[in-house]
């Protein structure tokens, strides 16, 4: 019966790994945060007042779906914060003369046709001198026409694929916002019955010009945004092997009598996994930039982050086998498999469930992030929440293996058990 039950275990283990891809399947986009600042004043069109602006964001908000989830800021200081911080992956802006800009093509050019009427009724008499000072004294100044100006800006950086996906709907939405703006201005034609003169066809369908911007562009020769995925195994293993191999040693270490012996022991083991990783990522990052040819932005700082990541990896792998023994290799496999798709897929792209209870915990989420932004955000290499998280590991693993080596005793060789 028990030959039986070990065919279960590939099965199993398929359907262990088949849960641990889950987010993978079917990653859809969700509440992906584009800030829109309106500084749009309005305009004040036959004695009413007209907002353009104010109009165009209650519409988004109204239409909005669980894709995006648009925020309004008021300033623009807000908005190159809130882009700074990553708290926004796009943004869009409509300038303080928007709604004048937006409908001045159209008033133009009805108020330079009811003017030629005047004209033309002044010639032929039909007003009188007195209907001709009214009319002279109350005449409004016909608004040079102009393009309204929008600004879409993509903080492309760490964000990578949702700042595609964002670019993209940006891009939709200033299409959409310009022929509503075409198709109000015609509107307005018709209704004072005023044909619109053919050399001004162009710039009546296209009303709106918009400046684009990307923030932190990811350059030629960056794995396309994604070497934060791509640097995460590596340097797992290396912390893996670390361990294992620290952990041997540990295991088939000699005698120690006395606290000097130990203290020794304990002192070159743990400088051991320091040099260790400081050598290992800084030919890491060199062998990427040089051979593979990454663009690193800031080479030094990234390979001293990813040295204190394998220390710190490595010291927990250590202080957990300090105790468990081989055991914990396979625990923490499958912990790293379970992980691996909320480290590397983008949060937006994850069900809600892991957004609200894996992301906020998980060490390897806050890995790759941190990296991300040392790759392509040109964030520096402060003491952030990451950088406490290592500090923890490294401590946990260096008082356990101490713990280990003052209360667990050496087991006997066999050569020294027979004698």
């Amino acid at each position: 019966m028990k030959k039986y039950l070990l065919w279960l275990i590939p099965m199993l283990v398929l359907l262990i790994l088949a849960t641990a891809f889950y987010p993978a399947y079917n990653p859809e986009p969700r509440e992906i945060s584009i800030a829109i600042l309106n500084e749009d004043n309005g305009v004040e069109i036959q004695g009413k007042k007209t907002n353009v602006g104010n109009t165009l964001v209650d519409k988004m908000k109204e239409n909005g779906n669980d894709t995006f989830a648009w925020k309004e800021v008021t300033n623009r200081e807000a908005l190159d914060k809130g882009l700074e911080d990553n708290k926004y992956v796009g943004a869009l802006v409509l300038e303080k003369d928007f709604s004048k800009n937006a409908m001045s093509q159209a008033q133009s050019i009805i108020m330079t046709e009811k003017q030629k009427e005047v004209k033309a009724q002044i010639q032929s008499g039909a007003l009188s001198p007195e209907q001709q000072a009214l009319l002279s004294k109350g005449a409004p100044t016909i608004p040079n026409p102009q393009k309204a100006k929008m600004e879409v800006i993509v903080n492309q950086g760490s964000n990578g694929q949702i700042a595609t996906i964002a670019q993209q709907a940006l891009g939709k939405i200033t299409d959409q916002i310009s022929n509503q703006i075409s198709e109000q201005n015609a509107k307005a034609l018709v209704q004072n019955n005023v044909d619109l003169p053919s050399d001004q066809y162009e710039m009546f369908a296209n009303p709106v010009t918009v400046d684009q911007t990307t923030l932190h562009e990811i350059k030629d020769h960056q794995a396309n945004g994604n070497a934060g995925a791509s640097m995460f195994m590596p340097v797992w293993l290396t912390s893996l092997i670390t361990g294992v191999i620290s952990f041997t040693l540990f295991k088939n270490r000699g005698a120690l009598v006395s606290h000097k012996d130990k203290l020794i022991y304990v002192t070159q083991t743990v400088c051991g996994i320091i040099l260790s990783a400081l050598i290992g990522s800084f030919a890491y990052i060199h062998y990427m930039d040089y051979v593979l040819g990454f663009d690193f932005n800031q080479a030094t700082e990234t390979a001293m982050y990813i040295a204190i990541a394998i220390m710190g990896f490595s010291l927990l792998i250590f202080g957990c086998m300090a105790w468990i023994g081989f055991g914990a290799v396979p625990i923490l496999m499958l912990f790293v498999f379970f992980s691996i798709q909320a480290s590397v897929l983008p949060s937006q792209m994850l069900p809600e469930f892991y957004q609200n209870y894996i992301l906020p915990w998980n060490p390897f989420y806050h890995y790759v992030s941190t990296l991300k932004e040392l790759l392509y955000d040109g964030v520096a290499l402060t003491m952030n929440g990451t950088m406490w998280m290592f500090v923890v590991f490294i401590i946990f693993g260096i008082v356990s293996f101490v713990t280990a080596v003052y209360t667990k005793k050496v087991k006997e060789q066999p050569a020294e058990a027979a004698k």
